[in-house]
């Protein structure tokens, strides 16, 4: 896990479900936060941005604005990015005797010892929490604009 990234589970009573969801804390002027280095990549382009009121509105009970903001499931936004961008680096490096089909997020069998491709270490560590995430169905988030707490 990395520090400024938020993991919770949220209750969709209304669907019988938890929503498994990770974000990364704001900071300053940057809802990305930690994440913003995959902003402009193949995988920040899988990740929606969603309000802050629809955050708070799930936190509080009413998953349904945030459900609705989310869209396509953690597994179909790993699968959109191109196969390339997301096996193993070591595979594609042939340097793993493991290497296999499911070495690559959304195969739901991913293994510890995946290593996100990019050549940047900040993208490989960053890349390495989103890929874990939505292979556990996970949806990947950012958070703009404020939330709201009730008291």
């Amino acid at each position: 896990m990395l520090d400024g990234l938020r993991y919770a589970r949220i209750d969709d009573r209304e669907r019988h479900q938890i929503l498994l969801v990770l974000y990364p804390l704001p900071l300053k002027d940057n809802s990305w936060g930690i994440m913003a280095p995959l902003r402009e990549t193949t995988w920040g382009q899988q990740i929606p941005v969603v309000s802050g009121e629809a955050l708070s509105h799930a936190l509080h009970g009413r998953p349904k604005p945030l459900r609705e903001m989310l869209g396509n499931p953690p597994r179909v936004r790993a699968q959109s990015i191109p196969l390339e961008e997301r096996v193993c680096l070591e595979a594609q490096q042939r340097l793993c005797a493991m290497a296999a089909p499911h070495c690559c997020p959304g195969s739901q069998q991913l293994p510890e010892c995946y290593i996100s491709p990019s050549q940047d270490r900040v993208l490989r560590m960053l890349g390495n929490a989103v890929a874990r995430a939505w292979d556990e169905g996970r949806y990947v988030f950012v958070v703009e604009g404020p939330e709201f707490v009730v008291r």
